[in-house]
């Protein structure tokens, strides 16, 4: 199957096209959530979500709590929906992040918000879905319909709605700024990242298993690009934080369980980003040295051509580990859909999977 013919890569492609628009969608919404929120007295976030919004919600984490005074805690909505737990949501900010807008769960945790006067807020691709109806606010990501059944454009479309409210909250004017350009950059990185992927969905077309890590602001593309060849090409993979890879996952390693490394660069101080290398040096090390195939993806090219046996894919992107995150989740996507058609699957029509999933 030609992966230029699938839905799933035209809807990547649409990314820079939705980033061009979305803030015109969401301006009035987002300035009087940012008013409510910053004139209340809730300082915690709780955030509910299943698969792919899950994971935008924990670079949302890790965004909120390294730039704010906000924390955020990632609700478990089945203490609601199946256990009837008794949760307090008074005095917080209550966030349901889903693309169709019709996650049942969650839609009861946004319903508790509300009884118990939380400031509530759905994130989602249909304005008319009972999540978006029953927030008192509603950030739309204005990706038109996904009929591919692998979430792509309304993740990164998640992204930045996450990112443009965590940047509001932490009156961060630097990223506000460059959220403005963020299309224009993206459209000029996506030929770089389509030949990197072609590339290397060729060469690792056979196999069969794997892992994919990342750590701090990155850590959720290693969870969602392993739910992408999971749910694309039926890859057993696992995603994990560095830092938690030695605990124990590490010694599933061998010359047969290639490893998938997403290494932003760091552009904080020159101390910090001292750290930041020689960690990401160190798990890079660690995988080879246990002889697995390493594709490395980073934006840094101090960390490329170190490694003997390394597969690099350098992509040419100056910009913060938060605006990073965007072109891995392009590289992602993309590297899914090509190794999902080079093995003879169809990416728009996993097996066992439909577009929209409702869990209870």
């Amino acid at each position: 199957m030609d992966y230029k013919s699938t839905l799933m890569w035209k809807e990547i492609n649409e990314t820079p096209r939705i980033f061009s628009e979305i803030q015109g969608l969401n301006k009035e919404v987002m300035s009087s959530l940012v008013k409510a929120i910053k004139d209340s007295k809730a300082t915690n976030v709780v955030a509910a979500a299943r698969g792919t919004s899950n994971h935008a919600l924990v670079y949302f984490k890790y965004l909120l709590e390294i730039n704010s005074n906000y924390t955020l805690s990632l609700s478990a909505p089945s203490v609601l929906t199946l256990y009837k737990g008794k949760v307090n949501y008074r005095n917080s900010i209550i966030i349901g992040c889903s693309q169709s807008g019709k996650a049942e769960d969650v839609l009861e945790v946004i319903k508790l918000g509300n009884e118990q006067g939380a400031i509530t807020v759905a994130i989602t691709n249909d304005q008319n879905s009972p999540i978006a109806k029953s927030a008192k606010y509603h950030l739309y990501c204005g990706a038109d319909e996904e009929k591919s059944v692998a979430a792509t454009k309304t993740f990164s479309a998640e992204l930045y709605l996450l990112l443009w409210l965590a940047s509001e909250l932490a009156n961060m004017k630097d990223n506000l700024s460059h959220l403005r350009i963020l299309d224009k950059e993206v459209a000029n990185v996506i030929p770089q990242i389509d030949e990197l992927t072609s590339k290397y969905a060729e060469k690792f077309k056979d196999m069969k298993e794997g892992f994919v890590l990342s750590r701090g602001i990155t850590y959720s593309i290693a969870l969602e690009a392993t739910l992408k060849l999971q749910e694309t090409c039926y890859i057993q993979m696992k995603g994990y934080a560095g830092s938690e890879f030695y605990h124990g996952p590490m010694a599933m390693v061998n010359e047969e369980t290639p490893v998938i490394i997403y290494c932003a660069q760091n552009m904080g101080e020159h101390d910090m980003q001292s750290t930041v290398r020689a960690d990401q040096i160190k798990v890079v090390e660690k995988m080879l040295s246990l002889g697995a195939p390493v594709l490395l993806v980073t934006n840094d090219c101090l960390l490329t051509g170190k490694f003997r046996k390394c597969n690099d894919a350098l992509i040419n992107f100056s910009g913060a580990e938060e605006f990073t995150m965007f072109i891995f989740a392009l590289f992602a996507q993309m590297f899914a859909c090509k190794l999902s058609c080079a093995i003879g699957n169809n990416p728009d029509a996993p097996r066992a999977l439909s577009k929209v999933t409702i869990t209870k």
